[in-house]
């Protein structure tokens, strides 16, 4: 089976390539419109000793439907309502495949659906999502925000040209460095 590797960026928690803290899920489109990544985690991600934090777990499976509502029309979308159904614990270490895909698509909204399995093919958690189209010059992306990997599909290739905002310098790429993504103020 033949499946295409979607543009990925640098910071995001759930595919950014240079957050430390991140998952680094690369996702893939199959013939139909499916999408899929593998999934691994490390104690970094845990919430009981050795189980993976469920709000990882929903953050991967959002992202994964998001993926797949954007590449079924090839525009932006926000996640407006996520529902998972947790079935078998995921642990830390282990090797998981996730599966996204369209349900249905109304101009004004796009259902998704997906699944978290087990190497086993045991299914360990589901989502569906309610997903809202968004303009482009609704969301604060520019191509330097996008990990240039020769192998996945360009931004402009996934939607268009003309999409996201010009780099402030307009030579590509934005350079990020880890403490862009570990300073944080506390503010009570």
């Amino acid at each position: 089976m033949s499946t295409i590797l979607l543009p990925y960026t640098h910071g995001c928690f759930v595919c950014g390539a240079d957050n430390p803290h991140g998952l680094h899920l690369k996702f893939h489109a199959e013939e139909g419109g499916g999408i899929r990544t593998d999934f691994h985690t490390d104690m970094r991600h845990e919430g009981y000793r050795g189980i993976i934090h469920g709000g990882v777990i929903a953050s991967a499976l959002d992202e994964s439907m998001f993926w797949a509502a954007s590449y079924v029309s090839r525009q932006l979308y926000m996640s407006v309502q996520l529902e998972v159904r947790y079935q078998k614990k995921v642990e830390v270490g282990k090797g998981y495949l996730l599966l996204a895909r369209v349900a249905k698509s109304q101009q004004r909204m796009c259902f998704t659906a997906a699944e978290l399995r087990a190497a086993d093919g045991e299914v360990c958690a589901t989502a569906t999502g309610k997903f809202f189209p968004v303009r482009r010059d609704q969301v604060p992306l520019r191509h330097g925000d996008f990990y240039p990997d020769p192998q996945a599909l360009s931004p402009s290739e996934f939607f268009g040209e003309g999409w996201g905002l010009p780099d402030a310098t307009n030579q590509g790429m934005v350079a990020r460095n880890e403490s862009d993504y570990s300073s944080h103020e506390t503010r009570v």
